[in-house]
């Protein structure tokens, strides 16, 4: 508990002592949906999509925050609709069209004429159908152990847990006529009885009591789009199949122990023009290792064409 007070000092403090270009502003959607969306740091644009579903930026923009990145790179966070610091739509659009449209008006709203798209977990869904969507508006995609295919990682973790846990009888967690997230739930209830859920995304306990308590600085967060979106079959499908046509430069970096996503489904991942990182860890690397991380991404940047 200690520690964590302690870097809770320092992101405070860094926070403090942001650059003064930094700015955090409500912008109206189109369809009168208010979103949180905070600008830090200079250089090439990059929007950063989290994951979840249903997170808020916050958990990734605390480990940011007047960091090296920021010296290179302009970050654009946002929460989406029915998330963290922003509203819900009074007429529940969830859509993946509807997010995708989010995107491009907080990008209009800016002035940029594109941007790099950067997105984590759960975000790569959106990110990567975006760019299928809005070709000329993305500059470069950062797919930060991204899934994409719900349904794909979601066996992950009941694979994963079953290997973890050591169990002998795997038919219940097999037996695919129980809906997934059942199979799923019941996983993640006996990791959390044995104390060992942390091992499905992190390398210590440590790390997973940091990440779940992370965002207790903005205060109540939105949950509407985390309560909806597991009904919604739109974003369970395998959105692997619209890489081949993605063709602005990509980044990829993955886990070789990242069981939330699944170690090896970056490798389903076509799009033609990639750079791939292997993180030797789980699913937070701007967490566990913010100075390797900070360099393979402003490495990639180098690279863009802008």
């Amino acid at each position: 508990m200690k520690k964590i007070t302690i870097l809770w000092l320092l992101f405070m403090v860094a926070i403090a002592t942001a650059k003064a270009a930094d700015s955090s502003f409500i912008l109206k959607t189109s369809d009168n949906v208010s979103l949180y969306v905070k600008i830090s740091g200079k250089g090439i644009p990059c929007v950063f999509v989290h994951g979840g579903p249903g997170s808020n930026a916050y958990y990734y923009q605390a480990f940011q925050q007047a960091g090296p990145i920021e010296d290179q790179v302009q970050m654009i966070y946002y929460d989406q609709r029915g998330c963290g610091r922003s509203s819900s739509p009074a007429n529940g659009d969830y859509s993946l069209g509807r997010m995708e449209k989010d995107l491009e008006e907080i990008r209009q709203h800016l002035g940029f004429t594109k941007w790099a798209v950067m997105g984590h977990s759960f975000g790569g869904v959106i990110i990567t159908s975006y760019a299928h969507h809005y070709p000329s508006r993305v500059a470069a995609l950062l797919l930060i152990h991204c899934t994409l295919n719900v349904n794909y990682s979601m066996e992950s973790h009941i694979h994963s847990g079953i290997q973890i846990l050591g169990i002998a009888d795997k038919t219940p967690y097999l037996d695919t006529t129980k809906p997934t997230m059942q199979r799923v739930g019941m996983i993640h209830d006996l990791l959390t009885q044995k104390k060992l859920w942390y091992k499905l995304m992190f390398r210590n306990q440590y790390e997973k009591d940091l990440n779940d308590t992370i965002d207790n600085p903005i205060g109540k967060s939105n949950r509407d789009f985390a309560n909806a979106v597991w009904n919604m079959p739109e974003y369970m499908k395998d959105f692997t199949a619209l890489t081949k046509d993605i063709h602005c430069p990509v980044l990829i970096m993955a886990g070789d122990k990242d069981y939330a996503i699944g170690p090896d489904h970056y490798k389903s991942f076509a799009f033609p023009h990639t750079s791939i990182v292997i993180y030797h860890g789980g699913h937070a690397p701007f967490q566990e290792e913010p100075q390797w991380y900070a360099e393979k991404v402003i490495g990639f940047f180098k690279q863009i064409k802008y």
